[in-house]
């Protein structure tokens, strides 16, 4: 339903498996990636209900009944990839299912992020609900049979939410593109500017880097949209420093990559890509010391970390991380560990594991 990096490693991952049938609640067909033939999938009964497409989000209590409702029986190996629901898919005792998880469900475990999925009103009148999908989803996490997590951070929430164990396999950035120039632009370096890429939600705290990049007069180019930038344009007023750049094509954000001060995470993420795709251009990241981007970014060598999700502790970082002479090649090279030959290399091992011992 969406183009994201869960979908681009979903992509890698049915890549691997070629001949293997794949299995969704829903698709919109535009979405699709071009590596995967359309003829591979196979959708529930939420393809058939008008407006599905559209109204994806209102139609959450049917995803668990989407995916339970699949036949697996002539399986001996299923792959699930997800950050809700996938992994409640039934299969029989000889069956292994092996569950990559990019994310647990931010909008059961996480009150704060529930509150910017869904409007206080509509909260309140599927309050219920959202009790029995946070029971559900803890009591079907005992179908699966090898859990896969896309980073430390992941692993643990898996330990902590669903007392199982995990291996963990790094999803990749597309480090064969985003690369370090060989020319600068230098009309774009010369702004001096500092890059933020994500999705304009309030819980990635945006607006706190909007205030640190207006006080300290430096420029910000924000890339992504989202339903928080309505909010975030009024924060901005009438400043000249802080650019929102919408979704952009990608060469225009290897280019930004590539000639920006820094990039700033402002949010606690499970994993990070955009993380991953700077440094694979050789350039720092100024992060939130929390989540998976302690795990993508080596303090000092490759970003520095601020401690807390306020303007004047990220003012302190850019100021910290202003003063440092960066190695661009050491940067590219810590990149380089999120390759996707790597990914694919240690994801085919993991799935190897499950198979020969399927009790993680």
């Amino acid at each position: 339903m969406q183009a994201g990096g869960a979908e681009s490693l979903f992509a890698t991952i049915a890549s691997l498996y070629p001949d293997a049938p794949i299995y969704t609640s829903l698709v919109n067909w535009q979405k699709v990636p071009q590596t995967i033939d359309p003829k591979r999938i196979r959708t529930s009964f939420m393809q058939r209900i008008p407006f599905a497409k559209k109204f994806f989000k209102a139609l959450l209590p049917l995803y668990p009944l989407a995916f339970e409702s699949f036949n697996f029986d002539k399986f001996d190996l299923v792959i699930s990839s997800t950050t809700r629901f996938a992994k409640s898919i039934i299969t029989k005792p000889e069956t292994v299912h092996v569950s990559y998880i990019n994310s647990i469900p931010r909008f059961l475990w996480n009150k704060h992020a529930q509150e910017n999925y869904l409007p206080k009103v509509i909260l309140k009148t599927i309050g219920p609900i959202l009790k029995w999908l946070k029971k559900w989803d803890r009591a079907s996490s005992s179908r699966v049979d090898f859990y896969i997590a896309n980073s430390q951070n992941i692993a643990e929430k898996i330990i902590k939410i669903y007392q199982k164990e995990a291996v963990v396999v790094y999803p990749f950035a597309n480090t064969n593109y985003f690369t370090p120039p060989k020319i600068h632009n230098w009309e774009l370096k010369s702004q001096n500017y500092y890059l933020i890429v994500t999705r304009l939600v309030k819980w990635k705290r945006v607006d706190i880097a909007i205030k640190a990049a207006m006080d300290l007069n430096v420029n910000l180019f924000i890339v992504g949209d989202g339903p928080d930038k309505q909010r975030l344009n009024r924060l901005v007023g009438a400043s000249e420093n802080i650019h929102f750049l919408g979704k952009i094509a990608k060469s225009r954000l290897l280019d930004l990559y590539r000639n920006c001060q820094a990039l700033i995470i402002t949010q606690e993420e499970d994993f990070g890509i955009a993380a991953v795709e700077a440094q694979s251009c050789g350039r720092p990241v100024i992060g939130f010391r929390k989540g998976g981007v302690f795990e993508t970014v080596i303090e000092k060598q490759t970003g520095i970390f601020f401690d807390d999700q306020n303007e004047k502790s990220l003012k302190d970082a850019i100021g910290s991380s202003s003063r440092v002479k960066w190695s661009e090649g050491a940067i590219r090279k810590n990149g380089l560990r999120f390759s996707r030959a790597v990914f694919g290399k240690e994801f085919t091992k993991a799935i190897k594991i499950a198979c020969q011992n399927p009790t993680i």
